[in-house]
């Protein structure tokens, strides 16, 4: 007898406490993939994600989408899937149906109505969405309480001042200049007996400038 084989489809079904959004990105990380061509999987339609597997792989697919919020859909090879089949794992028994191999990997049931994007849940459920979340283990060994009302944090010692000696200082009247102003160097003496203005309109500085050269003589010169 040869061994039995099962097709995993999906349609956008999410476990309890679970939103599209989270499963979508956690389900395109599992796939390597683009969140953006997940779309079809969450469309309300069956989209085959594995055909042909065996039972430890089908096992393995529903364990590890469950573990993001997806519920699967498991069907033997070849056979149809039902109208409305919801995928086990949320309601449906662990154990294994009456005629049929498939150990681990549970038969889908019918969810009478259909489905809805919509669901209201219980008062004080949940809404969030599960992840398994591992507490971080602090070693706390070194960490003591101290007594009520101790300080907790000390107050480092101060630098003594220092000390300055004024002795020699004092203080002045009222309104007296503290500053003096420097005396000024006496201006400089510059003697001007050997300058004399001349009058108005005389051209300070004569132009040197020479005769041009006379022209050369080219009389001998003729032209052939």
């Amino acid at each position: 007898m040869s061994e039995a084989r099962y097709d995993i489809y999906f349609r956008g079904d999410l476990l309890e406490g679970f939103y599209a959004d989270f499963v979508k990105a956690d389900m395109a990380q599992l796939f390597k993939t683009d969140p953006a061509r997940l779309e079809a999987f969450f469309s309300g339609k069956p989209q085959s994600v594995k055909l042909k597997v065996d039972r430890p792989t089908a096992a393995k697919y529903k364990a590890a989408l469950e573990k993001i919020g997806a519920k699967p859909i498991i069907v033997p090879m070849g056979e149809a899937i039902p109208a409305g089949a919801a995928p086990s794992g949320a309601s449906a028994s662990a154990s294994q149906p009456q005629g049929s191999d498939a150990g681990s990997v549970n038969q889908p049931e019918t969810e009478p109505g259909g489905t809805s994007d919509w669901a209201v849940l219980p008062a004080g459920s949940d809404i969030g969405e599960h992840r398994d979340i591992q507490p971080v283990a602090v070693d706390t060994t070194g960490f003591s309480l101290a007594q009520t009302g101790a300080t907790l944090v000390e107050h480092p010692e101060r630098p003594a001042p220092v000390q300055v000696d004024i002795s020699g200082l004092s203080l002045d009247e009222p309104g007296v200049t503290l500053v003096e102003n420097p005396e000024r160097p006496a201006p400089a003496q510059v003697d001007l007996s050997g300058l004399s203005l001349d009058e108005p309109g005389v051209t300070l500085v004569d132009s040197d400038r020479t005769a041009p050269p006379p022209p050369p003589d080219v009389s001998h010169l003729t032209l052939e």
